[in-house]
C-alpha cells in the first residue's frame, strides 16, 4: 500500500499515562510518512482540533486515547458549528485504560496492527455510518454510545475518588468489589423506566419473545441499567451484546438481579454478555431475568439524585422537575456520525459489496 494514502487523515492524539505508547505511536506514524499529526495537552485543544477537523476538507480522523478521549471527540464533533459530516470518519486508536469502543468495532490490540488495519480501512473506504444516543438531564445534551446507571457508576465514583479510589486497575477490581459487597441493595432502590416506540425483545438459547409498545413504563429495582448502541464497556466487559449499531434504536438492558448472591455466580457470564445461559437459570427458578429492550426514546425517573455515566465518562443527575423527580432523557439518532472501522468489521454490514 502506498505511503500517501494517509494524507487525507488527521491523527490526533491525547496524553494519558501511557507516555511510552505514545512515543511508539509517533514513531510507527513518522515510519509511514503520515504527513497530519497533532498532540493535544488539554480537553479544550483537543475539542478546538477536532472542531477545525470537522470544519476542514481532510477526511479521516483518527483518534488515540480511552473510551473518555471517544466521548470528548464524538462530542466535539457533533457539537461543531460547521462540519463535512457526509465525506468524514472518525476512528479510534487504543489509548486508554478502557477501550470499549475499540472492542466494539474490533480494532486490532497491536499498534502496528491498529495503523495497518485503518490504512487498509482508509484505500478501500471501509465507513460505517452509526446511531448515536442523545442525553439530557435538564442542564444539557450529550452525546454517546453507552449509558448506565447503578453498579457502573458507583464503581466509577470510587475509583475517581469519590469513595478513597484511585485510577488504575487495581483499584478498578476493588472498586468493583466494594460495591457489590457494601451497596448492593441501596443500589436496588426504586426507580422506573418510561420507553418509548420500542419493543420488549427477549433472546434466549431455545426461546425468543417479543411484544412491541408505543410507550412502556416499567417500575423496577434494578442494581444496573444499560443503554447501548455498543456492546463493550471498559475492558471487554460485553454489557449490552446484542445490540446493532445502525438499526435506528438503542437497546436498554435491565439487569433485574434481585440477590448479589445471584450476581456473583453469573459474573463470568455477565461480563461475557452470555445473558441466555443466566435467563435459562433464572427462568426454570421462576426468577426475574435480564430484560432487553429495543427503543427509540426513554427515561430514568427517581426520587433523589443519582450518578449515571456516558461511555464511562461519570456525571451526576442533580436537578429536579417542579415535581421533585430527578431525570434523565435519552433518544436515538439515527446515522449521526460515519466511523472507518477494520475490514473484518465492515465485512459484516456490507456482505455484497464486490471484493
Amino acid at each position: 500500500m502506498d505511503k500517501g494514502s494517509l494524507d487525507q487523515a488527521l491523527f490526533l492524539i491525547n496524553p494519558s499515562r501511557f507516555p511510552g505508547f505514545t512515543r511508539r505511536l509517533r514513531r510507527i506514524l513518522k515510519y509511514i510518512s503520515a504527513p497530519n499529526i497533532l498532540e493535544c495537552r488539554s480537553a479544550e485543544e483537543f475539542s478546538a482540533a477536532v472542531q477545525e477537523f470537522a470544519a476542514g476538507n481532510l477526511r479521516f480522523l483518527l483518534i488515540w486515547g480511552g473510551d473518555g478521549t471517544a466521548n470528548l471527540a464524538i462530542n466535539s464533533y457533533m457539537n461543531s458549528p460547521v462540519k463535512n459530516s457526509r465525506h468524514q470518519a472518525l476512528g479510534f486508536l487504543r489509548g486508554g485504560s478502557g477501550n470499549g469502543i475499540q472492542d466494539s468495532y474490533e480494532v486490532p490490540v497491536g499498534i502496528s496492527a491498529q495503523i495497518e488495519a485503518y490504512r487498509e480501512g482508509i484505500r478501500n473506504d471501509y465507513t460505517q455510518p452509526v446511531d448515536l444516543i442523545k442525553v439530557s438531564d435538564g442542564d444539557k445534551s450529550t452525546y454517546c454510545q453507552l449509558l448506565g446507571t447503578g453498579i457502573d457508576s458507583r464503581v466509577l465514583e470510587y475509583r475517581e475518588g469519590a469513595g478513597g479510589g484511585r485510577p488504575g486497575m487495581v483499584n478498578y477490581f476493588l472498586a468493583i468489589g466494594r460495591t457489590v459487597f457494601k451497596d448492593f441493595h441501596q443500589l436496588r432502590g426504586r426507580k422506573t423506566l418510561i420507553m418509548q416506540q420500542g419493543k420488549y425483545a427477549f433472546k434466549g438459547t431455545r426461546t425468543n419473545a417479543e411484544f412491541p409498545f408505543d410507550e412502556f413504563r416499567r417500575t423496577t429495582r434494578s442494581p444496573l441499567i444499560e443503554f447501548g448502541t455498543r456492546p463493550y464497556y471498559a475492558k471487554m466487559f460485553k454489557i449490552a451484546p446484542d445490540v446493532v449499531c445502525n438499526d435506528g434504536a438503542f437497546d436498554i438492558y435491565n439487569y433485574n438481579f434481585q440477590r448479589r448472591t445471584a450476581m456473583l455466580l453469573n459474573i463470568i457470564s455477565i461480563w461475557n454478555g452470555w445473558h441466555s445461559r443466566i435467563n435459562r437459570q433464572q427462568a426454570r427458578k421462576e426468577r426475574p431475568v435480564i430484560e432487553r429492550y429495543e427503543v427509540a426514546r426513554a427515561r430514568i425517573e427517581m426520587d433523589h439524585p443519582f450518578s449515571y455515566h456516558l461511555d464511562g465518562e461519570l456525571k451526576r443527575c442533580i436537578v429536579p422537575s417542579d415535581q421533585g423527580i430527578y431525570s434523565i432523557k435519552a433518544e436515538i439518532v439515527p446515522s449521526s456520525v460515519n466511523f472507518i472501522v477494520p475490514g473484518s468489521f465492515y465485512h459484516k454490514f456490507h456482505p455484497f459489496r464486490e471484493m
